[in-house]
Order: C-alpha cells, then structure tokens, then sequence
C-alpha cells in the first residue's frame, strides 16, 4: 500500500475521532429533511430495531441481500461517571465504521427503485420524507453506497400509514443492512424501504420500546455525523474475511472494492472534552467474545486498545 495512502488513512481515523463531540451537538438537533409537519417521535419512546424486523409501517418489501451480522467483541466499558449525556458521535468518514463483503452490495438498489416507482403514493410520501423530488428517486437511491452498520445507531426514521409519512426515532442494530450518503449518513434501511435521518433531540428522558437484542447496551450506541465535505469512497470492514475494504460511493461502488491495509491501529490523544468522547468501532483483528458489537480495537477512554 503506497506510503501516501497509509498516512491518510491515519490522518482520517485522528481527525473522526477528536472531532466526534464537536459534531454531536450538530448532529442531535438536525431535523429529518422534511418540512417540519410530520411527527419525528421527538417526545415518545425510543424504538429498538433488529436487523432484519421491518418494524412499523414499512415503504418496501425488504431488499437487502445479506443476512450476515458483524462478529461480536467485548467493548472496553466506558468510566461510571463520563460525564456523557447522550450517544456518541462519529463521522461518516471514519474507517470501519461500516462493514460488508468485498464485490457485494448489502442492498438490491434497483429493486428498491422498483419497488418506490412503481407505487406513486409511497414514492411522493419517501420523496418527501428524503427532501428530493420524486423524479428524482432513482438517481438518489443510486447515488447511495450500501453497507451494513457495526455499531448499534440511533436515526430517525420514517413509516408509510394511510398516505403520509410517520415519524420516529429508533435505534437499528448493528448488522443492519443501510444506504448511506456522500457524506457517510444512513438515509435508507433496506430491511423496509424506509427514508432514514440523523436523531431528533429528546426533550427530557424517555425509555425505550420493541424487542432489544442480546448484547444492546444504551451507552454502546452511537449517532453518524456526517462529514463537512463529500466523500468519494469509505473504509469498511469485509465481514466475511475481517479485511478492511475501500469502498467506491455510489450504488455500483461495491463492484470496484479493494482491499487496503491501514496503518497499525494509532492512539490519538484529542484534548479532554467534557461530554467524554470516545468509540468503540474499530477495525479486524482483536480478540473478544459475544455482546453484540464488532471484533477490532476498542476506545477505552485512552486510546485505541487491540
């Protein structure tokens, strides 16, 4: 792997990390891309998402083609008193961040264009819900890269009931099958159709709702910041050889996959934050056992653990 190429992916790992908290304030309180009428679910219960449940109110029939799931790792627990009131931001730039199999989309785009074109009432309600036209849903969606989530991530998401769009916030399993944009952000789940956005802002506490997995922990869960600028490739993880792949944007990108080979895991040292920033998305190769997340390096508050 050519010396420039390593030294980018370093760089790119560093800055996610130590910029992480000065998106998150950014990234909670965006809204979903609509004109504001629709009921985000701002106020109600968090809904807990396996990977491949549809959930309420679905746009499609799922068109994802994988069923396969990050292998699982301990995380390193985080300190009792982080200081951290909410989840963790991470920039869609940030190298294993997602996964997939090299030479292999997570989801079927053309039969998920199909399915939007072909039924004018749910196309105008997704493109509504997307904040595009509703000519343009074929070019959005290929515009899209699929991959599938490591980390259990919270978003907004968005149902079809009676002609208009739901709305709510849910948290989608790691594992999950996602469409993700030129700026690294979840914005359609393949399991059901559905248009996807960054979390609303809770207004005090609230509890969660649907069927939790083994291994879900509240404070594991992250939210996707998306990246100042537009990306033309990502840096998964191959979940069936534990590689690391670059990844082409777009709806094609996984027929032009190639397999890189970072530099050594690295410890960056951002300055102390009072919200206690850290990940626990890393790349292949550690060790650990079943609780429902990804096996790579760990953030342990100090850096990078392998």
């Amino acid at each position: 792997m050519p010396e420039n190429r390593r030294e980018d992916v370093v760089r790119t790992l560093t800055r996610a990390l130590v910029t992480a908290c000065a998106l998150s304030a950014a990234l909670v309180v965006a809204g979903c891309g609509d004109d504001g009428d629709e009921d985000t679910g701002a106020d109600g219960d968090v809904l807990l998402q396996p990977a491949a449940d549809q959930g309420p109110d679905p746009f499609t029939d799922s068109t994802a083609t994988t069923t396969a799931t990050p292998p699982p790792v301990t995380r390193t627990p985080r300190p009792a008193h982080s200081g951290r009131a909410g989840p963790q931001s991470l920039s869609g730039e940030t190298p294993g961040l997602y996964g997939g199999t090299r030479g292999a989309g997570s989801c079927d785009v053309r039969r998920q264009i199909d399915r939007l074109t072909a039924d004018r009432a749910k196309g105008r309600v997704f493109a509504r819900a997307a904040g595009i036209s509703q000519g343009s849903i074929p070019g959005y969606l290929r515009g899209l890269t699929s991959v599938v989530l490591r980390a259990d991530t919270r978003v907004t998401n968005h149902g079809f009931r009676d002609g208009t769009v739901t709305g709510y916030q849910s948290v989608l399993q790691s594992g999950t099958a996602v469409l993700v944009d030129g700026h690294g952000v979840p914005r359609v789940r393949c399991a059901c159709g559905n248009p996807l956005a960054p979390p609303v802002d809770r207004h005090g506490g609230s509890g969660t709702s649907g069927r939790a997995w083994p291994g879900y922990r509240p404070d594991q869960v992250i939210v996707v910041a998306p990246t100042t600028q537009v990306i033309t490739d990502i840096t998964i993880i191959d979940i069936a050889h534990h590689t690391w792949i670059e990844r082409p944007v777009g709806h094609r990108g996984h027929r032009h996959d190639h397999v890189v080979r970072p530099s050594e895991p690295v410890t960056p040292t951002p300055e102390p934050h009072p919200r206690g920033c850290g990940s626990g998305v890393g790349g292949p190769g550690a060790e650990g056992r079943a609780t429902g997340s990804w096996r790579g390096p760990r953030w342990g508050g100090r850096g990078w653990r392998t």
